[in-house]
């Protein structure tokens, strides 16, 4: 009887596989042989799925992609929810490293972005990110303004723009933070952010 291969759960784990390595080694460490070790797969399996590695790298970025987009989809602001501000917040400071899931992104996002700089591939995707979570934040804050939450002076798109700079630097500065770091400042910055586009 052929053995019945769960595919969904075999991307799975090299996913986790390809993160847990990142995080450790930065992207030089990832190969099809080191990410099958890692996933306690063979190689011909992992090789039947990504045969390069720059496969497993573009698989292991939209997966890490879809993942913060999920976290980012669970805050929802309106009448009996979250006031804008408080939707915000939320979301910039679910960015900082406060576990170690969150340390590890950090580290792989900016890896993804100096691959990115010169991979059109990686550049497209992150692209698409942007412009997906830039979307968002217009919609928010172009209801923070209807509801009079927005500060006086912004425009919606200028201060979307400024939420979406400032979440790169988070995670380019976490990036670079020794686990346990404090992380006060960047709290800080998230509140002064805050702050300045809502009322």
């Amino acid at each position: 009887m052929p053995k019945v291969v769960d595919r969904e759960a075999r991307r799975d784990r090299v996913a986790e596989a390809i993160h847990r390595i990142a995080a450790r080694e930065g992207l030089e460490g990832v190969s099809v042989r080191v990410v099958a070790a890692e996933a306690g797969l063979s190689v011909g399996a992992v090789q039947r799925e990504f045969a390069t590695k720059d496969d497993l790298l573009h698989f292991a970025l939209r997966a890490s992609v879809e993942e913060v987009s999920a976290r980012f989809g669970r805050f929802r602001v309106g009448p009996v929810v979250l006031t804008v501000a408080e939707g915000l917040r939320q979301v910039l400071l679910d960015l900082l490293p406060t576990d170690e899931r969150r340390r590890a992104q950090t580290r792989i996002w900016a890896a993804f972005y100096a691959r990115a700089a010169v991979d059109p591939v990686f550049a497209g995707v992150l692209a698409e990110l942007d412009t997906q979570a830039r979307g968002h934040l217009r919609v928010a804050l172009e209801y923070a303004r209807d509801q009079g939450e927005l500060a006086p002076g912004q425009e919606p798109e200028a201060a979307a723009e400024l939420l979406m700079v400032l979440m790169d630097g988070l995670w380019l500065t976490c990036a670079r933070l020794p686990e346990g770091a404090d992380l006060s400042a960047q709290r800080s910055a998230v509140e002064s952010a805050v702050r300045l586009v809502t009322a």
